[in-house]
């Protein structure tokens, strides 16, 4: 009687360790599914709020700032859309934090017009003419409003090389980035019919702001798909 009493015993502590087992997998594999689930919520969430979060590529000061949009070979053939993209460049630096103490483009307006050694200065003279701390600097590399020549389409490509100096007097000026060529940025506008409302300075406009924005998020934090 007492060892069928112990054969019995033995039986239910193998169950309930074979019940103990079992409990553990379960639980280990509950916890797997909801360990994924939590990183594809995430993964999703990110995708949501516009993707991945990109850090500043480079940090401007909070000092006077000097946008400087160089056309030397005159390829924005709507003259106004300078202007447009140290506006665009100016109100995201604003709204962003970047830096709220941009000159005034009528302020290198005014120098360019008035000084006759201008086209000889070097670009740190030109900022420190102007009292700035620091340049933004963008090389128009390419500028057009149509993909070929008197196509019946506007389909614009705005392209620049993007630098930040400094105006201290020393041999190397460049702040940012390690190429001396500057960070290339394009930017380009959908193909349009030319026969539409829309005129080609509407179309220079576009680019012109597009651009700015790309440009400025080099300077702040933003989300990966931010538009």
């Amino acid at each position: 009687m007492i060892t069928k009493c112990h054969t019995e015993a033995g039986r239910a502590a193998n169950v309930m360790r074979s019940v103990r087992a079992l409990m553990s997998v379960s639980f280990a594999a509950i916890s797997m599914v909801t360990t994924t689930g939590c990183t594809q919520l995430a993964t999703t969430w990110a995708t949501m709020s516009g993707g991945d979060w990109i850090d500043a590529e480079f940090r401007l000061t909070r000092g006077p700032l000097l946008i400087l949009v160089d056309d030397r070979d005159s390829q924005m053939s709507d003259s106004r859309a300078i202007g447009q993209v140290h506006k665009t460049l100016s109100d995201q630096f604003l709204e962003f934090k970047v830096n709220q103490n941009v000159l005034p483009y009528a302020e290198l307006q005014r120098l360019q017009q008035s000084d006759r050694t201008y086209e000889r200065l070097s670009i740190r003279q030109i900022g420190e003419k102007l009292g700035a701390e620091q340049i933004v600097y963008l090389r128009v590399e390419k500028f057009t409003l149509q993909s070929e020549p008197g196509a019946p389409l506007f389909k614009g490509e705005f392209v620049v090389r993007v630098k930040v100096l400094s105006t201290d007097r020393k041999n190397e000026v460049r702040l940012w980035p390690d190429e001396e060529s500057g960070k290339r940025v394009s930017v380009t506008t959908r193909p349009i019919s030319s026969d539409g409302e829309k005129t080609p300075g509407d179309v220079a406009k576009e680019l012109a702001e597009k651009l700015a924005k790309e440009v400025a998020k080099i300077f702040y934090g933003h989300r990966e798909l931010e538009s």
